[in-house]
């Protein structure tokens, strides 16, 4: 089979994937009402909108260069004499602008094929993307008003059960927190957001000294974005390029599998999408979860300058958010607790 005879069928396949309830005939025969000769058609398509039959009539081109102004001028008579309602000229090869201007005159289309098939004019087609990553700190802390002691250790956090009014365990403030931030069910704009609720209806814990009392916990998280650019395999595709407007038209594709790791290891990032050297076409949002381990190498205990307490366990990059935007003011010489417990005379925060 010959390289245009292949070409012609490919383009016939691609056409009934656009086109279902289209009638896809291959290497047709019209006759030519100016010419009065049978006139050959590489692919026709035939299709009904009520009672009026529409014809489409395709060309196939397998030149090794662009195709010039005559192919489209030598077209448009074809399309012409055989009565067609729309022509529609193929090279994988494109055209030259001459041949865009005169076919845009003229209202015909030129594409090329797109198909991740097996074939002479396979394409590998790459689709540019952002990746839109969203980590949090996690900030836990509980209110008592009764007049009850309060025995607190300093891995709380973790260990400290919240109750029902009999004592029943719901789980720790924190890893209830992050169990939320992990299936999505906490804000992930970015930003402060403030006295979260995590648990439903009444809560409780034991103070320490044996007694069940009412408390609230108390969760904020600090939410931040890392924006990664880069491009996106398409695995599977079947469609045309439009060479004198752009774009692709198809009916769907497959996009390939990039890993986290290659995002961040390969990918440019970018602060904002105007960063993007070219305009996304896909924007993907993922969350970075959060491991049940990964607060004891990620945690801050500190005081401000009214004695609140905050601990912030981080889930995000290798760096603290700033004391400012844990307490919302500037910060003054105050110590820290990093971790399980070490006194530090500055902390993490930078103060």
């Amino acid at each position: 089979m010959s390289d245009f005879e292949d070409l012609e069928k490919l383009v016939a396949k691609i056409q009934r994937e656009l086109a279902p309830t289209a009638e896809i005939l291959h290497n047709q025969r019209i006759p030519g009402r100016l010419s009065g000769r049978t006139r050959q058609i590489d692919v026709l398509v035939k299709d009904r909108v009520g009672q009026y039959e529409i014809l489409i009539v395709i060309d196939c081109k397998d030149y090794k260069k662009r195709a010039d102004v005559k192919s489209v001028e030598e077209f448009h008579g074809l399309v012409t004499d055989v009565g067609a309602h729309k022509g529609v000229l193929v090279c994988p090869s494109g055209f030259s602008e001459a041949a865009k201007t005169r076919a845009s005159g003229l209202q015909m289309d030129l594409y090329s094929p797109v198909d991740t098939d097996p074939h002479k004019w396979t394409v590998n087609p790459l689709i540019p993307a952002v990746v839109d990553f969203r980590s949090a700190g996690i900030s836990c802390g509980f209110s008592v008003s009764g007049p009850y002691p309060f025995t607190m250790p300093l891995d709380m956090h973790l260990t400290k059960q919240v109750t029902d009014a009999d004592g029943i365990g719901r789980g720790s403030i924190f890893l209830t927190a992050i169990e939320k931030w992990n299936s999505g069910n906490l804000p992930i704009e970015p930003g402060r957001h403030e006295k979260l609720t995590v648990f439903e209806g009444e809560t409780y814990m034991e103070n320490g000294h044996g007694m069940i009392v009412p408390m609230e916990p108390l969760v904020s998280i600090i939410v931040q974005r890392q924006l990664y650019y880069g491009l996106l395999p398409i695995t599977k595709i079947t469609g045309f390029k439009d060479e004198v407007v752009g774009g692709i038209i198809t009916n769907g594709f497959d996009l390939g599998i990039v890993s986290p790791a290659e995002i961040f290891s390969t990918w440019k990032e970018v602060e904002s999408e105007k960063d993007c050297d070219q305009p996304a076409t896909i924007k993907i949002l993922g969350l970075t979860v959060w491991d049940e381990q990964e607060p004891k190498d990620k945690s801050v205990s500190c005081w401000n300058d009214q004695s609140e307490f905050a601990h912030l366990l981080w889930g995000g990059p290798e760096k603290y958010p700033s004391y400012e935007e844990v307490w919302g003011y500037p910060p003054s010489p105050v110590n820290a607790l990093l971790g399980q417990g070490k006194m530090l005379e500055r902390s993490p925060f930078g103060f």
